[in-house]
């Protein structure tokens, strides 16, 4: 049976996305970069194996240094899986999120 799809919520992260993607959605939002982490400082972040990361709403360049990352976009049917060296560009109202599959490193760039 296919997943139950969320009509639309305040934010606008989980129109149209399955349920399982949703809980990820909720869970990535609650682990957004805090204000002083934003794109602009560049500043290498670790994050542990199934962390969850909401990305700023920034033009930015997502660069993954060691590890691998799955990287979802609301709207986008493809999911991404990144490497060390491989990047991925987000623009400004891109809502998206990423979660390490294994320890990773990775860097935010504003674009």
């Amino acid at each position: 049976m296919a997943a139950q799809t969320l009509a639309s919520n305040p934010i606008g992260f989980r129109s149209g996305m399955s349920t399982s993607c949703a809980a990820i959605a909720d869970a990535a939002l609650a682990l957004a970069l805090p204000a002083r982490e934003s794109a602009g400082a560049q500043v290498p972040r670790d994050l542990a194996r199934n962390e969850l990361l909401a990305l700023p709403d920034e033009d930015l360049s997502l660069i993954c240094l060691s590890g691998e990352l799955w990287l979802t976009r609301d709207g986008d049917i493809e999911d991404y899986v990144l490497g060390p060296g491989q990047s991925f560009a987000l623009r400004r109202g891109d809502k998206a999120a990423v979660q390490a599959l294994q320890a990773s490193r990775v860097r935010l760039i504003a674009a």
